[in-house]
């Protein structure tokens, strides 16, 4: 575990200062998982029981109705948090799935021994409690009011200038999904963009 020493806790200070003895026993609790495109790091219905850091690769969260009908909510790459936060929290079955799109690389640790580390340490108390602020207030108030504020087109915008080049590492139907479009209305706005930047250069 050494060896993720430093990206660990390159990932846990951008939201929090935290020691280097708390990098420690967080590294203490954890283990490396290497997964495989295809694989489902947690299934609809099962309880999460880890949290992960993800080293390498990519995921995506799914639901699904009771049609069967899929809908990506959300894209995890390198230095996200991954899991099912409401689902560990509550001990109750997950509502939506984490699937391995591409190969990946995830430091995971034990939800219940991190809280307890939590209970003991002022330096991840403050870490949990950045994060929770970011992801669950933030963030997730930005994305609401960007749903209503901004067109498709913004938003796509948005996230490829967010995200450089997840466009070659993310087939196109993940992303409509996450955007709340459908993949025709994707490939008119890249075609839209692709053929305005075309004028641009002439």
């Amino acid at each position: 575990m050494l060896a993720y020493e430093t990206f660990v806790k390159k990932v846990l200070t951008r939201y929090s200062p935290v020691s280097n003895a708390s990098v420690s026993l967080l590294l203490s609790i954890s283990r490396v998982q290497q997964l495989k495109k295809g694989d489902i790091l947690l299934d609809i219905g099962k309880i999460s029981r880890e949290k992960h850091i993800l080293y390498k690769g990519a995921i995506v969260s799914y639901f699904m109705n009771s049609n069967g009908d899929v809908y990506h909510k959300n894209i995890f790459l390198e230095e996200d948090f991954v899991g099912s936060t409401v689902s560990a929290l509550k001990e109750k079955p997950s509502e939506f799935a984490l699937e391995v799109i591409e190969d990946a690389t995830l430091i995971s640790f034990d939800h219940r021994k991190y809280h307890e580390l939590i209970a003991k340490h002022t330096d991840l108390k403050n870490l949990y409690i950045a994060y929770l602020e970011k992801n669950w207030v933030i963030d997730k108030e930005r994305r609401e009011i960007d749903i209503v504020l901004k067109d498709a087109n913004e938003r796509y915008l948005d996230f490829i200038n967010n995200h450089p080049k997840i466009e070659t590492r993310i087939p196109l139907h993940y992303i409509a999904s996450h955007l709340g479009i459908t993949p025709t209305q994707l490939s008119r706005i890249r075609k839209k963009i692709k053929k305005n930047d075309s004028n641009q250069h002439m």
